[in-house]
C-alpha cells in the first residue's frame, strides 16, 4: 500500500532514527545510542554544546517535525521506583558470589530472607546476617547472637557455632558488598556515578556536584552530611556519620536514592572505604581528585599508603571514565593514568584544562571568570572561602568533561547552595561567628587565610583535634592557630575514648611560641571566645562543622554550636 508524504512524517516521529535529537539518551552512556565516547577536547560532541552536532539538514528535519500537528507530548516523568528486592534472595546472592569467585561452601537447604544487614542491632527476624571483620569488632562474634535475635541465615568467613544455615565465604566484607548489591537489585547500575576523594572538599564538591549535575540528569548525593535527593531533601539512610557508608548501607542508600528519582549520584569516596572494598561492585561514570594531605595516618601509617588508598578510585571508573584531578596539588602527578580513561585538570596556579581567572573575594563569596577550552562565563559563587573556587572548579571541570555547556555550569554555580558547617555564618553578634570543619591543618590554615582578609579586627580561633585520630597532626595545629590566628583557644573536638587533657596537651606542643589560650570544656571556651570578642572581630569555631554531638568516651553527646552560641546571647 502506497504512504503518503504525511503518513511518513508520522512514522518518523513515532519511530525516530538514531542519532534525532528528541530521541531518549542512553543511560549508560548519557549520550546517543550508537555515538562514541566524547572526547574532553573538540571531537564529535565538542565542548558547551548541549548535544552532539547535528549536520544542516536533520536541524532543518527536526524543525519541520517539531511544527508538524502530530507532534507527540513530552514524557511525563517517571515514578519513584521502589528498591528491587527478589522472591526469596539467596539463589540470586549465591550465584553472585559464586561469579565473584567468593563463594567457599553453600547450605543445601536456603530459608526465605526478609533483609539484610552486619549491625546485630539493625537485625529483624528473617534477615542475613553478614559477619564482617572490621578495624575494632570482628561480626564473627556476633553470630550466636545474631541467630537469638532471629536471623535465619548468616554470611561468614568461618562456620560458627549457631543453629542456621551458614554460607562460607573467602572475603566475608567483598561478599557483604555483593550480597547487598543484588538484593538491593543492583542500584548502582542504575545510577551515574561521580565519586569524590581527597583530604579536604569532600563534602563541598558533592553538594555542588548535586546541584550542577542536575542540569544533566536528576542527581542525588552521599557523603558526611548524609544522603539527599535530587530536590534536596535528605533521604532516610542508617551510613550514620560515616564519610562512605559500609556496603551494605551504601546500597541501602543507592537503592533509596533510585526510588526518589535519582538518575545520578555524586558521593565522597574515602580513604578507608576504599581501603576496605565498601564501593566494591560500583562502576562510576567520573571520579573528581580534589587534595591530598596529612590525615587519617592513624589508619594508614603512610602518607604512601594513604595516597595509594586514594589513587584507587581511579580502579573503580568505567574503561572510559573521566578522571577529574587537581593540577595544582602536586601529589596527584603520580596518579598513573590508564589508557582507556579521559582525563580533565583544574586549578590557578598550574596549566589546566579548566582554571579561574580574575578572582575576587568578598564577604558574601566569591566571583571569578570560569575558563574552558572553548568558553569562559562569569560566575558568582555564594560561598566564602578562596579554597571554595578549587572546589567549584573540580565539579566545573567534571561538567565539561560529561557535556555541559560552561555557561549553565557558570550560572548554577552562582545559585549554589550554602554547605552545613562549612565556612557558615551561625552568629552576627555581638561579632561575627563562623563554624567550619576544618579538623586537619591544612584545612585550619586555609580556614584562617579565608578569614583575615573579611576581618576588620582580630581573628579569635576556637580548636581541637579528634581523640584516637593521627596524633601527628596535632601540634602543626596548634602552631597555624596562633601563626594565623590573633586569639588562640585550645579546646576538645571529639575525645572518643583518649584523656581530652593528654590531645591538648600534644596540641599545645605546636603552641608555645605565642601566648594563648587553653579550656578542655568546649562549651567554657565558646564562651570566652564570646566573652574576649569586639564587634569587629571574627571567631572562628574550627573542627565540629555540621555535626550537633560530642564524642565522649564511647557515647555521643548532644553538642550543636548554634544551640551553644544562643544559650550563651549571641545572636
Amino acid at each position: 500500500m502506497a504512504v503518503s508524504p504525511r503518513q511518513r512524517r508520522a512514522r518518523a516521529l513515532l519511530h525516530p532514527a538514531t542519532g534525532d535529537p528528541r530521541r531518549r539518551r542512553s543511560p549508560a552512556a548519557g549520550r546517543y545510542p550508537g555515538a562514541p565516547p566524547p572526547r574532553f577536547s573538540g571531537g564529535r560532541e565538542g565542548l558547551g554544546r548541549r548535544r552532539p552536532y547535528v549536520a544542516r539538514g536533520r536541524r532543518l528535519r527536526r524543525r519541520r517535525l517539531a511544527r508538524h500537528p502530530l507532534r507527540i507530548a513530552p514524557r511525563p516523568p517517571r515514578p519513584p521506583r521502589p528498591p528491587c528486592h527478589p522472591v526469596t534472595g539467596l539463589p540470586d546472592i549465591l550465584d553472585a558470589l559464586r561469579h565473584a569467585g567468593l563463594l567457599v561452601r553453600a547450605p543445601e537447604q536456603l530459608p526465605a530472607i526478609t533483609g539484610l544487614t552486619a549491625d546485630t542491632r539493625k537485625l529483624a527476624p528473617g534477615m542475613l546476617y553478614c559477619a564482617v571483620r572490621g578495624t575494632v569488632q570482628d561480626g564473627h562474634r556476633f553470630v550466636p547472637q545474631a541467630a537469638a535475635a532471629g536471623a535465619v541465615a548468616a554470611l561468614v568467613e568461618e562456620a560458627q557455632a549457631a543453629p542456621f544455615p551458614q554460607i562460607i565465604v573467602r572475603d566475608g566484607r567483598r561478599a557483604a558488598a555483593i550480597a547487598a548489591e543484588t538484593w538491593y537489585g543492583r542500584p548502582g547500575a542504575k545510577l551515574e556515578l561521580v565519586g569524590v576523594t581527597g583530604t579536604n572538599g569532600k563534602t563541598t564538591s558533592v553538594t555542588l556536584a548535586r546541584h550542577v549535575l542536575s542540569a544533566l540528569w536528576p542527581t542525588g548525593a552521599i557523603g558526611t552530611l548524609g544522603a539527599f535527593d535530587p530536590a534536596g531533601a535528605p533521604v532516610e539512610s542508617e551510613a550514620g556519620n560515616l564519610t562512605t557508608p559500609g556496603p551494605i548501607d551504601l546500597q541501602a542508600t543507592l537503592a533509596a536514592l533510585v526510588a526518589h528519582g535519582a538518575r545520578g549520584a555524586a558521593m565522597e569516596v574515602s580513604s578507608h572505604s576504599l581501603d576496605q572494598g565498601r564501593v566494591d561492585g560500583l562502576v562510576f561514570r567520573a571520579a573528581i581528585f580534589t587534595n591530598v594531605t596529612r590525615d587519617h595516618l592513624d589508619y594508614h601509617r603512610t602518607f604512601e599508603d594513604y595516597f595509594r588508598a586514594k589513587a584507587k578510585l581511579a580502579t573503580y571508573l568505567a574503561p572510559q571514565g573521566l578522571e577529574v584531578v587537581n593540577a595544582d596539588d602536586p601529589a596527584w602527578k603520580r596518579l598513573r593514568r590508564d589508557g582507556g580513561h579521559r582525563r580533565v585538570t583544574f586549578g590557578e596556579r598550574e596549566k589546566a584544562d579548566v582554571s579561574a581567572r580574575n578572582v575576587i573575594e568578598s564577604g558574601s563569596g566569591t566571583r571569578f571568570d570560569l575558563v574552558a577550552p572553548l568558553n569562559r562565563a562569569a560566575v558568582t559563587l555564594p560561598l566564602l572561602g578562596h579554597f571554595n573556587v578549587a572546589n567549584a572548579l573540580g565539579v566545573a571541570a567534571c561538567a565539561v568533561g560529561l557535556g555541559l555547556p560552561v555557561e549553565e555550569i557558570a550560572e548554577r554555580l552562582s545559585r549554589a547552595p550554602q554547605v552545613p558547617g562549612r565556612m557558615e555564618r551561625i552568629a552576627t553578634r555581638p561579632c561575627t561567628v563562623l563554624r567550619d570543619y576544618a579538623h586537619t591543618p591544612d584545612a585550619l590554615e586555609r580556614a584562617l587565610e579565608t578569614v583575615r582578609p573579611l576581618t576588620r579586627g582580630r581573628v579569635i580561633v576556637v580548636f581541637g583535634a579528634g581523640g584516637d585520630r593521627d596524633p601527628g597532626k596535632r601540634a602543626p595545629m596548634g602552631e597555624i592557630a596562633v601563626r594565623l590566628g590573633d586569639i588562640a583557644i585550645a579546646t576538645s573536638d571529639n575525645p572518643r575514648t583518649e584523656a581530652p587533657e593528654r590531645i591538648l596537651d600534644d596540641v599545645e606542643a605546636g603552641m608555645r611560641a605565642k601566648p594563648h589560650h587553653r579550656e578542655v570544656d568546649r562549651r567554657k571556651a565558646i564562651a570566652l571566645a564570646l566573652q574576649l570578642a569586639r564587634a569587629d572581630d571574627t571567631i572562628l569555631l574550627a573542627g565540629k562543622g555540621h555535626e550537633t554531638y560530642q564524642v565522649i568516651g564511647m557515647v555521643k553527646e548532644p553538642f550543636d554550636e548554634r544551640v551553644v552560641l544562643r544559650e550563651l546571647g549571641a545572636e
